[in-house]
């Protein structure tokens, strides 16, 4: 009888443990508590994700938690269209934190499961599954030609608003599509 009340400590124990190694993993908040997340990695890259804005606008959203050591300019974004919304947001110090998250979205009810994933795909990773050059994230707000820009609009239309379509103009004063240059160097 002892050997059981044993195991039963030492399993709380351990459940704890996990609880809180699970919380350092995500800037001090509870995985159910999460609907979405960031990598510190994608947070640096310099792109805004959307989905992040998108998840933030809704009613079910309790704040935001970001990483204190990230570069602010990279955190900006997700700031102002905090402020704009409404929502808090609060700086966590990363001396206790564990891994690589950057970014979380807190909700206000906790999910039933924690078996989802929260730490959104990276932008390029999306690119290359949808068969298109991993390139065209660095490309974002620029002039793509018919052919490219169509790519985008049929394969991925989430990003299609990233981009312009090059006019006759354009071409006339000599603006080239940076896909077709970047296949022209592949090809060489």
């Amino acid at each position: 009888m002892d050997d059981s009340l044993i195991t039963k400590a030492e399993q709380t124990k351990i459940n704890f443990l996990k609880t809180q190694a699970e919380k350092s993993f995500y800037l001090n908040e509870y995985k159910e508590n999460i609907s979405m997340a960031l990598t510190d990695e994608q947070i640096n890259s310099g792109l805004v994700y959307q989905d992040i804005i998108n998840e933030m606008k809704k009613s079910s959203t309790a704040c935001i938690k970001m990483r204190r050591d990230i570069p602010l300019k990279n955190l900006k974004p997700y700031i102002l269209e905090a402020e704009k919304l409404n929502v808090r947001y609060t700086l966590v110090d990363a001396l206790d934190l564990q891994g690589n998250i950057g970014l979380v979205v807190v909700t206000k009810e906790p999910f039933d499961t924690n078996d989802r994933e929260i730490v959104l795909e990276d932008i390029g990773d999306k690119f290359e599954k949808a068969g298109l050059y991993r390139e065209y994230i660095k490309y974002f707000g620029e002039k793509l030609c018919t052919r490219h820009y169509n790519l985008v609009a049929e394969k991925l239309p989430e990003y299609k608003e990233r981009f312009q379509e090059l006019t006759l103009m354009d071409r006339i004063f000599g603006k080239e599509c940076p896909i077709c240059r970047l296949e022209k160097e592949k090809n060489r």
